[in-house]
């Protein structure tokens, strides 16, 4: 059955698969990414339906709307990048600086109605307790995995800052 469940959000997910950048994808400037391998959407869904103990049948039904979900969040950060980027070169006066807050400030904005519209959406295919997790359980997700032994550099403080004593 187990076998089954992945297979379907295998089959549901595989267009959005084949749509991701390949690992060490290069940037518009050259810089690879930084950070360890991405997940794939049927990474994030498997992953998503285990955390939220999605039926089948749920899985089914939310599956393809997460995936439209996750495109407009995606589309938004790269608008947003494009712009930060149309910055490169510019002298940050005043005026500018303004400017590039304003921009970050409004993505951030049409992110959180991407999410309110969504969870509207996501209610016909969850339970109460499965919507109040969903986007905990992506936040989580979407965090950098920590070394072995669960704490990683500075405990928590930005890196050459001392605790207070």
């Amino acid at each position: 059955m187990k076998k089954l469940f992945t297979l379907i959000i295998a089959a549901l997910a595989f267009n959005m698969a084949n749509a991701q950048p390949p690992m060490g994808h290069q940037g518009m400037h050259g810089q690879g990414r930084e950070q360890g391998p991405r997940k794939t959407p049927v990474e994030r869904i498997a992953g998503l339906v285990e955390e939220l103990k999605l039926t089948p049948e749920q899985a089914e039904k939310f599956a393809p709307v997460y995936l439209g979900y996750q495109g407009e969040i995606r589309k938004i950060r790269k608008d947003l990048k494009m712009l930060m980027d149309s910055y490169n070169g510019k002298e940050v006066d005043e005026k500018v600086a303004f400017r590039m807050v304003m921009d970050q400030l409004n993505a951030d904005a049409d992110i959180i109605a991407c999410k309110k519209e969504y969870m509207r959406v996501f209610k016909n295919y969850l339970t109460p307790e499965q919507l109040s997790k969903i986007f905990l359980v992506e936040k989580r997700a979407m965090r950098p995995q920590r070394p072995e032994g669960g704490r990683g550099p500075g405990h928590g403080r930005p890196q050459g800052q001392q605790p207070a004593m």
